[in-house]
């Protein structure tokens, strides 16, 4: 099964994709979004008229997003639309229910974060995570905080990790690695520039570049040596540079952390014991 052809995976895909898509392509690709529940009920003239675009640019949309056609892409979404769960009828009132609100909305959406991730491409990650000879973790903007925190996990289970904030020393240290070292790369948009330079130096050095991203085709996820898609299946481009929730990839950090202790075996087990006890004599009575 291909990965656009996963339960859950249409609109995570199309999502992913679209800000690699020709402008009229993305045109096609906003009626399949916006019209997701009604696609089955329209023919690809109609998805066409919608769009102000030709039919054959709708059936090259439905192919650039890796779909054989228009019919597969229909069919698969029909597919996903009775597998989803009844949403609740009124919005959330109050701070209290807008909080269980966006509990409830998370659980929802998890096989749709997991839409994209190819288990193979996890597999690697994780041995390239316990087997590195140095990992330096990079993230600027709003996935800086996700770069420090999976250093500081990954270095509690005995695999030391790096994280610089200052974007000079991150391009510094990349310059300076070697073969057989590794970028852990977090970047929701896979756009930041200043994070794409550092990408670039540790890729002339040697090093292997892992990417964790919301989007697929990006300039971070073309570049890196593996890429890891996790993104929320209503989050846009704009809204990943906007409002940019972190938690997909907050989520697949904790995942990667938990497999790598997973992989290390007793190391890991008697680092965290240690971690642990450090952690316990910091704690006031």
């Amino acid at each position: 099964m291909s990965e656009q052809q996963r339960p859950g995976a249409v609109i995570a895909t199309i999502r992913s994709l679209l800000p690699s898509l020709l402008p009229t392509e993305r045109a096609v690709a906003a009626v399949l979004l916006e019209r997701s529940a009604e696609i089955v009920e329209l023919s690809s003239q109609q998805v066409a008229d919608l769009s102000g675009a030709s039919r054959a640019t709708v059936v090259r949309t439905c192919q650039s997003l890796g779909f054989t056609g228009y019919q597969q892409l229909r069919v698969l979404l029909a597919r996903d639309a009775a597998a989803l769960p009844a949403s609740a009828a009124a919005s959330p009132t109050g701070a209290a229910g807008i909080v269980a609100h966006t509990f409830t909305q998370l659980a929802e959406r998890v096989s749709d974060m997991l839409a994209l991730l190819d288990p193979a491409s996890i597999e690697q990650a994780v041995t390239l995570l316990a087997g590195a000879r140095r990992v330096v973790v990079v993230g600027n903007g709003l996935s800086a905080p996700l770069a420090w925190d999976a250093a500081a996990r990954l270095t509690s289970i005995g695999r030391a990790a790096e994280a610089q904030s200052d974007v000079i020393g991150q391009q510094i240290t990349a310059r300076l690695l070697q073969p057989g070292d590794l970028l852990l790369v977090i970047s929701g948009s896979g756009s930041n520039a200043v994070t794409l330079r550092t990408v670039a130096a540790a890729k002339a050095a040697g090093a292997d570049v892992i990417a964790v991203t919301a989007f697929g085709r990006s300039p971070i996820a073309q570049a890196a040596t593996l890429t890891l898609v996790v993104t929320m299946p209503d989050l846009t481009f704009r809204d990943e540079i906007t409002l940019a929730s972190r938690l997909p990839q907050a989520i697949l950090i904790e995942g990667l952390v938990a497999a790598t202790t997973d992989h290390l075996g007793d190391a890991a087990v008697q680092a965290k014991s240690l971690a642990l006890d450090a952690i316990s004599t910091n704690l006031a009575e």
